[in-house]
Formats: structure tokens, sequence, C-alpha cells
């Protein structure tokens, strides 16, 4: 999986690096050497949820390259505290994260285990076939290639 995600951001060799002002400035994302880049998966879970963990494991999976995907996939995880136990991962930020997708997606309730893809859809965590049929289904864009 890194190996892909690597190969999307093009070969820089010692004697193409550029000096000075211009290090670490992005290229018109057009000419990259590969047309697609990552599919963002953001995962929203909790410790005290029984069924979080089931999620994680999967996702952890996903990434581990379990699944034979077209696309190369960066999963974020996000603990809240929805559930009101102590999780020493939580953070307000997390569940204000949470709320904003909620709004813009127009989803009726903040559920956990929750994943959103590429910040336009949504599905539950622990159900496999519809998030790799989200992530399958999910737009692509450009990854930057950078000088």
């Amino acid at each position: 999986m890194g190996r892909r995600l690597f190969s999307c951001l093009g070969k820089v060799s010692s004697s193409s690096r550029v000096q000075g002002k211009n290090n670490g400035t992005v290229v018109d994302s057009s000419a990259a050497t590969c047309p697609d880049g990552p599919v963002l998966v953001e995962l929203f879970s909790s410790q005290g949820c029984a069924t979080s963990s089931e999620a994680e494991l999967f996702l952890s999976r996903l990434v581990r390259g379990d699944y034979q995907l077209d696309a190369p996939v960066l999963v974020l995880s996000y603990h809240v505290d929805n559930m009101g136990g102590k999780d020493p991962y939580a953070s307000s930020k997390w569940k204000v994260r949470q709320k904003a997708y909620v709004q813009a997606l127009k989803i009726d309730d903040m559920f956990i285990p929750r994943v959103v893809v590429q910040g336009r859809a949504h599905c539950p965590a622990n159900e496999e076939h519809a998030l790799l049929s989200t992530i399958a289904s999910a737009p692509r864009f450009p990854a930057p290639k950078f000088k």
C-alpha cells in the first residue's frame, strides 16, 4: 500500500531538487505522474462503543492491504467522546469534526463507528461490504507533484 501511495507522488532524483525559496512548492496536479490520488477514509469511533473495536480491526486490515483495491487508501482515526465513558484518545475536536460531517452530509445521527470517505460519502464502519463499495465508488483526485 505504501509503495502505491508514494509512487503517485512521483520520483525525485537528487539532481532535480530545487534549492532556495522554491523548496516544498507544489506543481500543478494535472502534471502528476499518477492520475489518481489516494482515497481518504476517516473513522469516528470510541473505546466506549462495543462495535468500534471491530471497525478498527477491519480498517487496520484495509490499511495492511488485505483487500485488493484499485486505489491506495489513507485512513485517519478519530476517537470521539459521544459515549460518555472515559476514552483516553477522545478529543472534543473530533466530535466537532464529526458534527460538521453530520450537518454537511445531512446525516440523521452521530452514530459510531462511522466512516466518511473523501469527505463526501459515509457508511457504518463495521459493514465491510458497504465500506468497500463506498471506497470503490469514491471520486479520485490527482495527487500533487512536489518540486
